[in-house]
Parts: C-alpha cells; sequence; structure tokens
C-alpha cells in the first residue's frame, strides 16, 4: 500500500477522536499544537491526560459510544480500538465521503496513516512505513530527537535564519551553501542479533 505524504491545515477546525487511551494522547497533543479544536468521544477509558486537558478546556469530552455519524464537519479522524467491528464503521463513511480515517495501528481500516515526527529547533521531520511497523517508527523518533537535542543546532538553525534575513535575495543561494559547508549528520545503523543470524524474531 502506498501513501501520497501531505501536511493538513487543522487550525481552527474540529477533529475527532474515539477513545480516550494512552494511545491516543499524543494524537490530542499533536492537534492542539496544530491549533485543531479536539472533540474526543468516548465510552470506555479515560487516559488522565484526557481528562486534565478537558478540566483545563483544551479538548471536548463526550463519554459516550462514538458512532459514524460523529464525524460529519471534522477535518481528520482517529480512531483507537481493538476490535474491528467498532472501526469499520468509521474506515467505511470515510472512504464513501473521502474523508481523512486513521485507525491506530490498522492501516487496513484506514484511509491515511500517521507518520512519526520528530520536531527539533524549528525543524520538523515526518517518517512512515505504511502503517507495517509503528515500533521502529517510534525507535527512529526517539533516537533522531535525542540527536537533534544537541543544544549547538537550535544556534547553527538560529545564525542561519539571521544570514538569511540580511542577504539581498540574489546573494542568498550562493551564501546559504557556503555557510552550511561543514554540517552533516552522521549516524549508524545497529540492528538485533536476530538480523545478523538471518533469523525470525
Amino acid at each position: 500500500m502506498r501513501y501520497l505524504p501531505v501536511e493538513v491545515d487543522v487550525q481552527g477546525r474540529e477533529a475527532l477522536v474515539v477513545g480516550a487511551s494512552v494511545e491516543v494522547v499524543s494524537k490530542v497533543e499533536r492537534l492542539l499544537e496544530a491549533g485543531a479544536r479536539v472533540v474526543v468521544v468516548a465510552s470506555g477509558e479515560v487516559d488522565p491526560a484526557i481528562t486534565r486537558l478537558a478540566a483545563e478546556g483544551r479538548v471536548t469530552l463526550e463519554r459516550r459510544e462514538a458512532s459514524a455519524a460523529d464525524i460529519d464537519g471534522k477535518v481528520i479522524v482517529y480512531v483507537a480500538t481493538t476490535e474491528d467491528g467498532r472501526a469499520a464503521p468509521f474506515h467505511a463513511r470515510g472512504l464513501v465521503e473521502g474523508r481523512l480515517v486513521c485507525t491506530l495501528d490498522r492501516p487496513e481500516l484506514s484511509t491515511f496513516v500517521n507518520p512519526a515526527v520528530v520536531r527539533a529547533a524549528g525543524l520538523t521531520m515526518t517518517f512512515a512505513t505504511g502503517g507495517t511497523s509503528p515500533g521502529a517508527l517510534r525507535r527512529i523518533r526517539e533516537d533522531l530527537e535525542a540527536l537533534f537535542a544537541d543544544p549547538r543546532f537550535a544556534r547553527f538553525l538560529e545564525a542561519l535564519a539571521g544570514l538569511r534575513e540580511r542577504l539581498p535575495r540574489g546573494e542568498r543561494a550562493a551564501r546559504m551553501a557556503e555557510a552550511v559547508k561543514g554540517f552533516a549528520v552522521e549516524a549508524r545503523l545497529r540492528f538485533p542479533e536476530w538480523i545478523d543470524r538471518g533469523e525470525e524474531p
């Protein structure tokens, strides 16, 4: 399955999250950071972080069973459930209406998959495997966040931004190319032993 990488403008628009377990907390936080108005509908467990966001008035929490009709007017939908029967109506309606619906860890019941996101000093990087390996993406995200947490990286980007603002348009390309000489990302991959032995996990 192939996907088209895009960024979606959700500023001031409603997003729906079905379920309120710990798995949805990061999705809700990302939606809020992007300026979405988040509605969480959940009949079961509610993570304390969601309860706190609702108490602060940052999300709307509705304690009831969600239905496919809840996606009306929503720009994007996240569904957190392990039950195919509960997720299928949202996916089916998303397909018919051309809506963005993601069932967490279930790409076959999604119209899009959620990429891993690394943000550092104003730089945003996204990574996706088409929904096949969330665990590997999580590890890549954690390692890259640690790598780009180097305080020199933030100073480097700030200096480049200042230089770009000072340069006349006709001089920018050459001077910016010169300024980044010497910068590189040096990394290596390390795998579990079963890969080198040619075994299955």
